[in-house]
């Protein structure tokens, strides 16, 4: 992740500190004193406590990519040292997402990519309560960023990391009907996430992936030793996630029928 970082600062280097007023309102959101040194000190001496009122702060709907990208390196830094950027992780990178990600050169993006995965990666083989460990978080705020979340699911489904299992068993759990539709807040009006995340968890190949590590011993091990999830057994959530996956069908007729769902435009009520 360091040598990534590195490369953040190289690659957007070329823009400059903003000499306008940011784009984040100071009457009532964010400290004007904030304000003036995220604009006047270095890049590399701007903390956590700057960008979480910048993030946090009403803005514009589009927002001015120079600005955004010139701030980006320090960000990415922060937020792969576990910093609270955001009062939701989601959310951490929408500044990029409403516009500047829409523009990025080849070699921008690139870096952000990459960022993106070694993070999604990090987070599935160390997880950490709280701010981190919930991937379907991460992958929504690399959504609301605007990149690819393609390359994250193959490594979920990939690596054989029992802890990256017991995240699959949260997720399937908790975050997805039988139908494969979210119910996370950040996701309900995001249609290409939902679309891609249901294909991915209805998908054959990763319902037989998730049914070969549930029965593996390291994960049976480790899941002997999980917390309870609130009032919820982990053991029994396993159990629940296990008897989903391996019922004949059951899978491929709600992937069938989500697909239908998501490509029927709804109709319009007729008249009286």
């Amino acid at each position: 992740m360091a040598a990534i970082v590195a490369e953040a600062y190289e690659v957007f280097g070329r823009y400059a500190s903003p000499q306008q007023p940011l784009n984040a309102c100071v009457a009532c959101c964010m400290d004007p004193a904030l304000e003036a040194e995220m604009r006047q000190h270095p890049l590399r001496s701007l903390q956590r406590h700057h960008f979480y009122d910048y993030n946090c702060a009403a803005k514009d709907r589009v927002q001015p990519a120079a600005e955004i990208l010139y701030f980006l390196p320090r960000l990415l830094e922060l937020l792969a040292a576990g910093e609270e950027l955001h009062h939701s992780i989601e959310l951490s990178l929408d500044r990029l997402g409403d516009g500047p990600a829409e523009t990025l050169r080849p070699e921008e993006r690139a870096v952000l990519d990459r960022f993106a995965l070694q993070y999604f990666q990090d987070d599935l083989a160390c997880p950490q309560p709280g701010w981190r460990g919930d991937p379907v978080s991460v992958l929504l705020m690399v959504d609301i960023a605007g990149l690819d979340i393609t390359p994250l699911l193959e490594h979920w489904r990939q690596t054989d990391d029992p802890r990256a299992t017991c995240a699959f068993v949260d997720a399937r759990y908790w975050d997805f009907s039988d139908l494969g539709a979210m119910s996370h807040a950040f996701a309900t009006d995001r249609e290409r996430f939902q679309h891609t995340m249901s294909r991915w968890v209805l998908d054959p190949a990763t319902r037989a992936t998730f049914v070969d590590r549930l029965m593996r011993p390291e994960f049976e091990a480790l899941a002997q030793q999980e917390s309870d999830r609130g009032c919820m057994r982990f053991l029994t959530m396993v159990d629940a996630v296990f008897d989903r996956l391996t019922e004949p069908g059951a899978d491929a007729d709600a992937l069938s029928m989500s697909m239908s769902m998501l490509l029927t435009p709804p109709s319009t009520p007729s008249s009286a």
